[in-house]
């Protein structure tokens, strides 16, 4: 099989990407045996992206009512093909959801949150660009952690940070094209599977966890084949003890745009033995490599790299404020801590979770979660890193920010 066709199979069966000779009752490591089910079916609603350059929807999710107590509130902003962001009037109601990733089918139609309890929140926007909810809650034999979705808008990946014994790992979800979900079963088994990357080109995958299948012990980030999770053969190809001591709780991760490096947040709050830091782990081929740790850095809550690869920006929850790092591939040290922006009136407030528009003339645009509002940051070519400001959801505890998503 050629590395190109890799691709097509997201979309097909993977009966229909086996070649004559192909072994496809093999189980993954770890896994079970049988013929494995397929990643996903060919979609009869094909997910064309939107143009990239277009007005956006902004989805953040409000998890308190006015006197503290839990809330399932979600809202709707516009965000102006200039970047301007705006506030509306338009929400509605899911699970709750405290933070995280509110992530988008390509076309942008359909969008899924992991919530509090372990379900996903699923909606969809109708012609008239008004949300409508699909499942409140649906649930799965999963709880739900983060969410990835795949290129063809067909299938998301749900993972559960969880140990084995408790669902931990992969799990699969079929997105019908009203939106409604089909809960496709454990994909591969993982221990606090908190962070999955497929890397540029397709055919590999990076995952951070305390082990997949059958892993060699203490590996904290993973190398897997893609095409053999697809068909169950087995995938692991390499590991890196990213964190010797083992004392970690992986917060964070990201990629570079070229795939080469991966970005590892601890941020468990346990003990001040080891501080919070992030890892740098080097992506070679079939090598994982750990190549240095920043420390301290306090609480990193979440990571986004810029689409121009020359920075990243980590979001200190706790510390109340953004980090910028340098990031050059050929040095020895290749991230190093430049500091924090200049701020754009007040700074950040207990920041959360970030999510960044990677295509069209907003490409490099961050939307950040914060106590009352959402704060913008632009990456632009040469490591620059431009605060924005924050745009406020209104005073009291009911417009706190928790998830954040945006429209591809």
């Amino acid at each position: 099989m050629r590395p190109g066709d890799l691709l097509l199979c997201l979309a097909l069966a993977t009966s229909a990407c086996g070649g004559a000779g192909d072994d496809l009752d093999a189980p993954i490591d770890g896994g079970s045996s049988g013929d494995p089910a397929p990643l996903s079916d060919a979609s009869p609603c094909p997910r064309t992206p939107a143009d990239a350059d277009r007005p956006r929807k902004v989805v953040v999710s409000h998890p308190y009512t006015s006197d503290g107590d839990p809330a399932t509130r979600y809202r709707v902003l516009d965000l102006a093909e200039n970047g301007v962001l705006t506030t509306t009037a338009t929400s509605f109601e899911m699970g709750r959801s405290f933070s995280g990733e509110i992530v988008f089918t390509p076309d942008g139609e359909i969008g899924l949150v992991a919530q509090d309890d372990g379900s996903l929140g699923v909606f969809r926007f109708d012609a008239g660009g008004l949300p409508q909810v699909v499942h409140a809650a649906f649930t799965g034999g999963f709880y739900a952690d983060q969410i990835v979705m795949l290129p063809d808008g067909a299938t998301a990946l749900v993972l559960d940070n969880q140990w084995r014994e408790n669902g931990g790992g992969v799990h699969r979800v079929a997105i019908g094209c009203d939106g409604t979900l089909t809960d496709l079963g454990l994909w591969f088994p993982a221990k606090l599977p908190a962070g999955l990357h497929v890397l540029p080109g397709g055919e590999r995958v990076v995952l951070a966890a305390v082990d997949v299948g059958d892993s060699a012990a203490g590996m904290d980030v993973h190398l897997l084949d893609w095409f053999a999770l697809l068909v169950g053969w087995p995938a692991v190809r390499a590991g890196v003890d990213a964190f010797p001591d083992d004392e970690h709780i992986v917060g964070s991760t990201a990629i570079t745009p070229d795939g080469a490096f991966a970005l590892i947040g601890d941020n468990q709050g346990i003990s001040e033995t080891p501080p919070n830091r992030v890892a740098v782990v080097a992506i070679d081929g079939d090598t994982l490599t750990a190549v240095d740790t920043l420390s301290p850095v306090l609480d990193p809550f979440d990571i986004v790299v810029s689409p121009h690869g020359d920075a990243a920006l980590v979001v200190s929850g706790y510390g109340d404020a953004l980090i910028v790092l340098d990031h050059d591939p050929e040095a020895a040290a290749p991230f190093t801590v430049r500091g924090e922006p200049a701020y754009q009136g007040a700074a950040p407030e207990l920041p959360g979770s970030a999510v960044m528009i990677e295509r069209g003339a907003l490409a490099g645009l961050v939307l950040i979660a914060e106590v009352s509002g959402v704060r913008r940051v632009r990456f632009t070519a040469g490591a620059t890193v431009t605060d924005l400001g924050r745009v406020g959801t209104g005073a009291g505890t009911e417009n706190v920010v928790g998830a954040v998503g945006v429209q591809p």
